[in-house]
């Protein structure tokens, strides 16, 4: 169990970096995910120069690399330490459901709601109402807790058949 919360917080470490890059470096792809009023206020940003956007494409693709390689590696010291189907379950729920938690705890009711850190760096999207009331998105984010348990059953599953 301990090295399952060593990889989550290297998942979370990666994926607060992805982030970072991509409102830095890839605005307009990222806006692309926010809520439709906030859309609205940042589509009037200027496009960044090209250099920035290819450097962001490299730095956001090295991040998506690393947290590929940290799912892998989870799934190949399960093999190798001959998890049961319980134990490589509760490894990937613990990765998906904590990076899940972390994203709409962290950052969307924290970070967006709470600190205002978003509207800092755009004042644009001062007053968006999707930026003054956590569960703006809530209907998505359930969804997500309840498909990412599911993945984790479908992983744990096709692991437990390298085991078997």
């Amino acid at each position: 169990m301990l090295l399952t919360i060593k990889l989550l917080g290297l998942l979370l470490l990666l994926f607060v970096a992805f982030m970072i890059i991509c409102i830095a470096f890839l605005l307009k792809l990222i806006i692309k995910t926010a809520p439709e009023d906030v859309q609205e206020r940042l589509a009037n940003r200027p496009d960044p120069p090209l250099w920035k956007k290819i450097l962001g494409f490299i730095l956001a693709g090295a991040c998506l690399v690393g947290i590929a390689g940290i799912l892998i590696y989870a799934g190949v010291d399960c093999v190798r330490s001959g998890m049961g189907f319980g134990d490589i379950f509760l490894r990937y729920l613990t990765l998906f459901e904590g990076y899940k938690i972390f994203d709409m705890v962290v950052l969307d009711w924290l970070m967006l709601t709470k600190l205002h850190v978003y509207q800092r760096f755009f004042p644009e999207v001062e007053g968006c109402e999707s930026m003054e009331h956590f569960g703006f998105n809530l209907k998505s984010q359930l969804v997500k807790v309840i498909v990412f348990a599911g993945i984790a059953l479908v992983v744990a599953g096709v692991i437990g058949l390298f085991i078997s």
